[in-house]
């Protein structure tokens, strides 16, 4: 029986990667010595060496954890181990390495570079959806923003670096909301015009993250399709994200919508947060919406509910 930094060089994980894998996908099943600690057998390196080369190849841990025993153990035979020195990945190392490796593989249109930066980034499945959110995820889309605004990166670049960001928060969002079917549900949405949902889509993922069921319809979408959903979905909140000033029949129409339907239903909120929002809070409030301030005043006011 071997002990944990053993298997984990032996495996080539780092020791907290192997708990986590251990805890949330149950990869290994390890035994406890009378003195507390854990004890792995060779069979047990030999799935954690076959997950990890599956990894490698770009399979995510959540598809490895459900394959059978045996398909990890064969691929545990091919993997060649080696003796590599262990870095624990945490989220305080996360800024120190990422950034700047990540917009590189941006510059070069790289998605394959990229994919292997925010996996490291991620934590290898160690970070939370919030510390993936905040961390990672979020902050990378404000520095291509940035860099782009800076003239460090092409249009192109922009683009194929704020798609692939937005598509993994969405993946995130999707894969932390679908663990709580029949929880209350909140429709969250970008009127239309407005196409700027970085901070809708940080404030969707920790309303998941609390256990709420999150119905995500992005950018510029129509009023009457949010409500449709919201409707659908017996929502018991929306959630708009609203930016940019847009003329102020648009604004009108959209805020008195969303009114008649927070008061066609009991105990229904509409939550408005954004530039414009603050703006022009009052036309907002005047019809029964609330307007937040901040993602955490939000997700305050939500979780009251």
């Amino acid at each position: 029986m071997l002990r944990i930094r053993n298997v984990a060089a032996s495996a080539g994980v780092s020791t907290q990667l192997l708990r986590v894998w251990e805890r949330r996908y149950g990869l290994v099943n390890p035994v406890r010595t009378d003195s507390g600690y854990r004890v792995y057998s060779e069979d047990d390196v030999l799935i954690l060496r076959g997950a990890k080369n599956l990894v490698d190849e770009g399979m995510s841990i959540a598809e490895v954890a459900r394959l059978p025993r045996e398909r990890l153990r064969e691929a545990g035979n091919d993997a060649v181990p080696a003796p590599l020195k262990m870095v624990e990945i945490t989220s305080a190392s996360v800024p120190d390495v990422f950034p700047e490796s990540a917009i590189r593989a941006i510059n070069r249109l790289d998605g394959e570079a990229l994919e292997r930066v925010l996996y490291v980034a991620m934590g290898m499945g160690a970070l939370s959806s919030r510390e993936i959110c905040e961390q990672v995820l979020l902050p990378l889309l404000k520095t291509i923003g940035d860099r782009w605004e800076q003239g460090a990166l092409s249009v192109a670049a922009e683009h194929f670096g704020s798609s692939l960001v937005r598509n993994k928060l969405v993946a995130l969002l999707s894969s932390t909301s679908r663990a709580h079917a029949g929880a209350q549900v909140v429709v969250c949405a970008c009127p239309s015009g407005e196409q700027h949902e970085g901070a809708l889509l940080s404030f969707a993922v920790h309303a998941a993250a609390l256990g709420f069921a999150v119905v995500y319809l992005g950018a510029d979408t129509p009023i009457d399709q949010i409500i449709l959903a919201a409707e659908m979905r017996s929502a018991r909140a929306i959630a708009i994200s609203v930016s940019r000033d847009t003329d102020q029949p648009l604004r009108t129409e959209t805020a008195s919508a969303l009114g008649h339907w927070r008061r066609s239903g009991s105990g229904r909120a509409v939550l408005v947060g954004g530039r414009s929002a603050v703006v022009h809070r009052e036309q907002w409030e005047s019809v029964g919406l609330t307007v937040v301030d901040s993602a955490a005043g939000a997700l305050e006011l939500l979780t009251g509910l």
